[in-house]
């Protein structure tokens, strides 16, 4: 009976002595290395720019086994640009206009105190064109015919916005030509819902194309899509190295008459010039293997190509590592 207890006992003391072991085998044995992360800073969910972002971490997490990729949306694209200068942000998608600008201390920049001296380009990757939605009983057939007509231009700070006044400076109008200058935002739908009441008859829309909230209010209130070409339009991409002539195709809505002249911005992938020219590198390598993928995800896209300059939009620098 003896003998029995103490076999029961030592039981115990011998599985504490294994648990204590296999702690220590497990505390002292060498640990994997952790993948890393990239984040890259996009417009907010639902827009281009996001699901760009989103086809882009793809991309690079099959180029890099250890890399781990996830977004971080912003509806002020000012916040991406400032977290890529400021380390938070590894990548972003930013406008072209906006880099110009940022680097210049113009515009919306000309009353922030932060230097944006550490942003270098990527790679662009897909144009946005500024275009005009017109109601047929406007009777605007080209740009130059606006004066008189009731327009949104979009929210006061909005990249459409922006973009039209400076365009309306080229060619000398003023918001009081206008019987109604409005500033609606396209949330809950209200651009759009002033256009289908007629209480404005042009819509300012910036984005890319084809757009289905643009493909329907064609069809079903026979609105027409205009551009912006004409004079001003030519001295103002011409003074603006981040502005460009772009078109859409014909073939983009089954009403176009033809192919659609305009001009508008481009969407930049942009990084720190802090961040390690491996990384940029092994980024490079995955555009580049992936340029078909990329160009047929959506005809915005299938101009893209990575090209290699030193600088872009006038005065961007390239990160070192592509302009080496």
């Amino acid at each position: 009976m003896i003998a029995e207890i103490d076999t029961r006992q030592a039981r115990p003391g011998l599985s504490a002595f294994s648990l204590i072991a296999a702690l220590l085998l497990i505390t002292t044995s060498p640990i994997p290395a952790a993948s890393y992360e990239m984040l890259i800073g996009t417009g907010p969910p639902g827009s281009f720019s996001y699901h760009s972002g989103k086809s882009l971490c793809r991309i690079f997490t099959k180029q890099d086994q250890e890399m781990t990729c996830s977004l971080s949306e912003s509806a002020d694209p000012i916040d991406n640009l400032t977290n890529v200068q400021g380390g938070s942000l590894d990548l972003a998608l930013v406008d072209s206009l906006l880099l110009e600008e940022a680097a210049a201390g113009r515009g919306p920049f000309q009353y922030l105190d932060i230097s944006y001296d550490k942003i270098r380009v990527i790679s662009p990757l897909y144009e946005v064109p500024l275009t005009l939605l017109v109601r047929s009983d406007a009777q605007v057939t080209t740009v130059d015919q606006l004066p008189g007509k009731r327009i949104n231009v979009g929210p006061f700070g909005s990249p459409e916005n922006h973009l039209f006044k400076l365009f309306m400076q080229t060619q000398g109008w003023t918001e009081q030509m206008f019987p109604v200058f409005a500033e609606l935002p396209s949330s809950m739908s209200q651009d759009t819902f002033a256009l289908r009441q007629g209480d404005v008859q042009v819509l300012v829309h910036r984005g890319v194309h084809p757009d289905s909230v643009i493909a329907q209010l064609m069809k079903d209130i026979k609105a027409s899509l205009i551009g912006f070409a004409n004079q001003g339009m030519v001295d103002l991409v011409t003074s603006t190295p981040s502005l460009s002539r772009q078109e859409i195709g014909k073939s983009t809505y089954p009403s176009l008459a033809g192919t659609l002249s305009t001009f508008g911005t481009t969407m930049t992938l942009v990084a720190s010039s802090d961040t390690d020219e491996d990384a940029i590198r092994s980024l490079i390598t995955a555009l580049e293997q992936n340029t078909q993928s990329l160009q047929t995800m959506h005809s915005s896209l299938a101009a893209f190509t990575v090209e290699k300059k030193a600088q872009w939009f006038g005065s961007i620098k390239a990160h070192r590592a592509i302009a080496e």
